[in-house]
């Protein structure tokens, strides 16, 4: 369970991320790439090392290990978190779609752009469609 640490009367912002790349071998690539973000962020979490609402002070070895892996080199220590939420992602051909209720979407938008993404974002309270017609 996520405790909210803001101020706002809309907590479901119904964000939708599209990562349009040049194919499909790429788009599924970097989910893989989220999923091993998305463990190492787990693995903070377990190890006690990082907790919701308080972004780490370093990366352990462990989460330097992961980022070198999957050669992401412009995280901040706040960015880790965001692995933790509660998020929605598929590869559609060559998509990666990523929907979430959450704002802290930065590291999400960082690995899509790391990984040759052309990015776009928006509200699905105000588009039912984005610029691609996903």
């Amino acid at each position: 369970m996520k405790i909210w640490h803001g101020y706002g009367s809309e907590h479901s912002m119904n964000l939708k991320l599209v990562g349009h790349f040049a194919g499909a071998d790429e788009a599924k690539s970097t989910v893989e790439a989220i999923k091993v973000l998305t463990g190492a962020a787990q693995a903070e979490q377990e190890a006690g090392r990082l907790e919701y609402g308080e972004p780490l002070r370093m990366f352990s070895d462990e989460v330097l290990a992961v980022l070198s892996k999957v050669q992401i080199h412009s995280f901040g220590y706040a960015d880790v978190e965001q692995f933790l939420y509660d998020v929605d992602i598929k590869v559609d051909g060559s998509d990666v779609i990523i929907q979430t209720d959450e704002i802290d979407v930065i590291a999400f938008i960082k690995v899509l752009l790391a990984r040759g993404a052309k990015v776009e974002m928006y509200s699905m309270h105000e588009h039912s469609t984005g610029l691609g017609g996903q």
